[in-house]
């Protein structure tokens, strides 16, 4: 319901906004044990089913160009719960897709529909609460929001089991209508009437002008869409790595990948109680050191493997929980500190940001697909670039800006 005094960031609130959060891990994450019985079901390619997973980066990200200003004009509210309807629509027509093509079009469009939250969700954090406090709030709902990424490779992997894979895009529809649910009965609304934004093109391009030139505002969008980066590549690689290399079942990729999602939430957990007391900036200056150095490692790791075939699984397991763990550490504390000089357009900074994130990310994921040669190197070397990347937007970016 829409409330006539400032809403407060409540413990319940919060809640609400990391489960809107929390359709890009279920959108992604649940159907990744079922990748390679797609590819034979609609008889397409690595490429073209990976593809479903990249093109609903690319349209997650190109959708909060539109999202983000369209928020700061109509409000937040309205929508995020418009956004949920479509959602809900393209979830049930990814379950009818009867070719390759027709899945990736329906991922595309749900992509477009699912960011619409994850932004405003966002946004709304900004609203309420500033830099650290901010930081603290994005850490804890990224600490909620990483229960789907360990649930629901292991949830998707039993519906494979038992219904197939096109009962995940049912399953998905469901929480899609429970997430419109939820939202209309308890989300309010945030923006205040002062900081709404005409939503005329002009001035929308011009506030994003306004970002682009801002060079500390990029080094953050950098410094957190190069960590994503590094997180899309495993995320397009680890099933055909984990399932066709190294032979784990898809009932099991749900564990080994919710296993290493545990440290990224226990590091969301250890941001969000150490972020008051040390603050955002220099727990990020020390952050970005770790993809850097584990990413290069499992890059050249990845090398040898594919030349020699002597290295293993464990090795790289070391390198990938050091990375992704990483995330929690990165991210919130990039976000905050970006957002932190736009109140007046958290919306579009926040668009931005997404924009950046998951542009880049997709395109990383979609390298990865399309290279893949049945090594594991295609992912790690991906990964190693995302992780000096990484370290490079902010030591030169934002450090000078």
């Amino acid at each position: 319901m829409t409330t006539t005094t400032r809403p407060t960031l409540t413990p319940l609130l919060l809640a609400v906004l990391a489960l809107l959060s929390a359709f890009t891990p279920l959108s992604i994450d649940m159907y990744l044990p079922a990748l390679p019985v797609i590819a034979v079901d609609l008889r397409g390619s690595v490429g073209d089913i990976q593809l479903t997973l990249s093109m609903f980066m690319v349209a997650f990200g190109f959708g909060q160009i539109f999202y983000g200003p369209a928020g700061d004009r109509f409000g937040r509210r309205p929508v995020i719960l418009s956004g949920l309807v479509v959602y809900v629509l393209a979830s049930i027509g990814c379950a009818f897709a009867a070719s390759a093509g027709q899945l990736i079009a329906l991922r595309f469009l749900q992509g477009l529909a699912a960011c619409g939250g994850v932004v405003l969700a966002r946004t709304m954090v900004r609203d309420m609460a500033e830099r650290d406090e901010a930081a603290r709030a994005m850490s804890l709902m990224l600490a909620a929001t990483s229960i789907a990424p360990m649930l629901a490779p292991l949830i998707g992997g039993q519906i494979l089991w038992f219904a197939g894979w096109r009962a995940i895009f049912w399953a998905l529809a469901g929480v899609g209508v429970f997430g419109f649910l939820i939202a209309w009965w308890r989300l309010p609304e945030t923006l205040k009437p002062e900081y709404r934004q005409p939503l005329k093109p002009l001035l929308v391009v011009k506030r994003f002008g306004e970002l682009l030139r801002h060079r500390a505002f990029m080094g953050y969008a950098f410094t957190g869409a190069f960590m994503f980066a590094a997180l899309f590549s495993f995320i397009s690689g680890s099933p055909f790595v984990f399932i066709e290399r190294y032979g784990i079942a898809p009932r099991d990729f749900g564990l080994v990948f919710g296993g290493m999602v545990v440290f990224m939430t226990v590091g969301s957990l250890l941001n969000a109680r150490f972020v008051p007391k040390v603050g955002a900036s220099r727990i990020l200056h020390y952050g970005v050191l770790a993809p850097a150095f584990a990413g290069v490692t499992a890059a050249v790791l990845g090398w040898i493997e594919a030349s020699y075939g002597t290295i293993g699984l464990i090795p790289f397991l070391v390198c990938f929980v050091a990375q992704i763990a990483t995330l929690s550490l990165i991210g919130p504390n990039a976000t905050a500190l970006a957002l932190q000089r736009y109140p007046h357009m958290a919306g579009t900074a926040s668009s931005l940001m997404g924009v950046l994130t998951f542009g880049i990310g997709a395109a990383f994921g979609a390298a990865v697909g399309q290279t893949f040669d049945g090594t594991i190197a295609p992912m790690t070397t991906a990964m190693g670039v995302a992780g000096v990347l990484c370290f490079l937007s902010h030591r030169v970016l934002v450090r000078r800006g």
